[in-house]
């Protein structure tokens, strides 16, 4: 009996153990926090409306989000981030847009507030965090809009393809009622994917809907909107392309820390876009479709055993939620990651991309 009970015990507290263990290695990847419309229509009756910074940028709102969802990473990981920022710890990367670069800054803010030796100005509780980019076309690591020629080949044959033309047939009144009162020619889902994301803006602002959006029309717009994302990424090989080639990029940098053969970042931070997610998460075969949030947020821990666990917030504040990966049992190693998603995993970006 008391051998029973030691056995039991054990169990317990190695259950205990491992689940209090912290990661070698952390890679987060978010969309950046609310923004302004990126644009209007000619019966909107708020295109005079005032944003701040303009068209596109980050509001008021979306900035304390994004601070916040850094302070909410921070607390997190409380027994794993190091009380000071160090450069060879931690590297910011970010898509070239303002929202997604001045989204870095916040959450890096919220991350690494200044302590001690490293407060320059007592009134200021803030440090410089330095932002990592390449140009919008150079950059295939999170807004993924590098060229790629067999790529653009196939996005025009899923435009063309039979379930698109059966999503223009499913929602040919939808079209017709949107431009009958925006007074623009909608006539497919990306069309209706902006027309959402302008609305579903002016609702997070408190701004008035017209006459005609009730609550029906904007859940049935939103699953449009993330049926519009999924095609980016429709075929396997085009989820190889776009989130395929980040996850072969961490998984480098995962490989690197195992093995010890130089330095490489502990804290891996990507600020990118709602579709930058979404490729992810299809490469993963997490999900189908997916509107992600602002502030929508995906985590990859490495461990020293070589497991990889994989968490997603909802939203900035939202609560975080472990993914089961599906071509990875778990414990899910490096190894058997790599094997599982070796279908999406890159090996010559360029030369596949017929470049």
């Amino acid at each position: 009996m008391l051998l029973l009970v030691l056995i039991v015990v054990f169990s317990l507290c190695n259950d205990l153990i491992q689940s209090e263990r912290n990661p070698k290695q952390i890679h987060v990847l978010f969309r950046h926090g609310e923004r302004s419309p990126t644009g209007t229509y000619p019966n909107d009756p708020h295109k005079g409306h005032k944003w701040e910074g303009g068209l596109g940028y980050l509001t008021n709102k979306g900035k304390s989000q994004m601070y916040s969802l850094g302070q909410n990473v921070r607390a997190h990981y409380e027994n794993f981030l190091p009380r000071y920022y160090w450069p060879a710890e931690v590297n910011f990367t970010s898509s070239q847009w303002d929202r997604c670069l001045m989204s870095a800054e916040l959450f890096g803010a919220g991350l690494f507030p200044p302590h001690d030796f490293q407060i320059w100005n007592s009134d200021v509780l803030w440090q410089p965090i330095p932002v990592h980019y390449l140009p919008r076309n150079l950059d295939n690591l999170v807004a993924m809009k590098t060229n790629c020629t067999k790529y653009d080949k196939q996005f025009i044959e899923v435009q063309n393809s039979a379930k698109v033309q059966q999503y223009n047939q499913d929602y040919a009144d939808l079209y017709n009622y949107l431009s009958q009162h925006t007074g623009k020619i909608i006539n497919n889902i990306e069309d209706v994917e902006s027309l959402f994301n302008t609305l579903e803006i002016y609702q997070l602002n408190n701004l008035s809907t017209p006459y005609w959006v009730n609550d029906t029309l904007m859940n049935e717009m939103k699953i449009i909107a993330a049926q519009n994302l999924a095609i980016y990424s429709e075929t396997e090989y085009m989820k190889k392309i776009k989130g395929g080639f980040f996850l072969k990029t961490i998984l480098d940098l995962m490989e690197t820390a195992l093995n010890g053969t130089k330095d490489v970042p502990t804290i891996n931070t990507y600020s990118g876009h709602d579709l930058t997610i979404v490729h992810v998460m299809r490469a993963l075969n997490l999900i189908d479709t997916l509107k992600p949030n602002f502030g929508a947020c995906l985590i990859f821990e490495l461990y020293e055993d070589s497991t990889i666990k994989v968490f997603y917030w909802d939203k900035w504040n939202g609560k975080i939620i472990e993914q089961i990966l599906p071509n990875c049992a778990s414990p899910c190693t490096v190894s058997n990651f790599i094997e599982g998603y070796k279908a999406v995993l890159p090996v010559n970006w360029a030369r596949e991309c017929e470049l």
